[in-house]
């Protein structure tokens, strides 16, 4: 069994061509709400794979000699989704936005996406935008809930019809993490 939400979207690469990522067996392992108004659904989920794009070389990046790096401020490359239509509210998508900010302020600005811990992949929807933050490495980063807000009020009105967009992400320089919005 595929997860449909990630299925068959565009990733970046150096041609910038479409790739698929794929969860097989997903499995949500827990859900919460959160923000201000606890309204932002946010779900762990694992699959049985290793989460990378469809034909990469690469099976699962491994930081040399690191177990655990700090990714806050790591600089990734944007890119819009061709093709007119379906994307995400971009008002749907700033509540999103909202609920890091409010989490950074009152958890903590710094959270990990830990294989170990199945949480290399995390989901946040709302109403009709959906964003999710993977690690495709098997060590533990940590990214700031500041930047991921920042992402997703970036592409979420960048990368949408007027454009000839329905949605994007931001994948790191170094391909090890990337986030994206699209229609939930």
């Amino acid at each position: 069994m595929k997860f449909t939400t990630l299925l068959s979207f565009a990733l970046a690469a150096a041609t910038a061509r479409a790739s698929t990522v794929h969860c097989d067996n997903k499995q949500t392992l827990s859900t919460a709400y959160v923000g201000q108004n606890s309204g932002v659904r946010v779900e762990h989920v694992k699959c049985s794979n290793p989460i990378t794009p469809t034909g990469d070389t690469i099976a699962v990046r491994s930081v040399l000699g690191k177990r655990q790096e700090n990714v806050c401020g790591a600089t990734c490359n944007t890119n819009c989704f061709s093709g007119a239509g379906g994307g995400p509210d971009p008002n749907d998508c700033t509540v999103i936005a909202d609920a890091l900010l409010y989490d950074s302020q009152n958890i903590a600005n710094v959270f990990d996406m830990n294989p170990a811990q199945n949480t290399s992949l995390i989901v946040m929807t709302y109403a009709s935008c959906e964003s999710f933050i993977v690690n495709q490495t098997n060590d533990t980063l940590q990214y700031c809930r500041t930047d991921w807000s920042s992402l997703v009020d970036y592409i979420a009105p960048n990368c949408q019809a007027t454009q000839n967009a329905h949605g994007g992400n931001c994948v790191a320089s170094d391909g090890r993490w990337f986030v994206q919005v699209q229609h939930s």
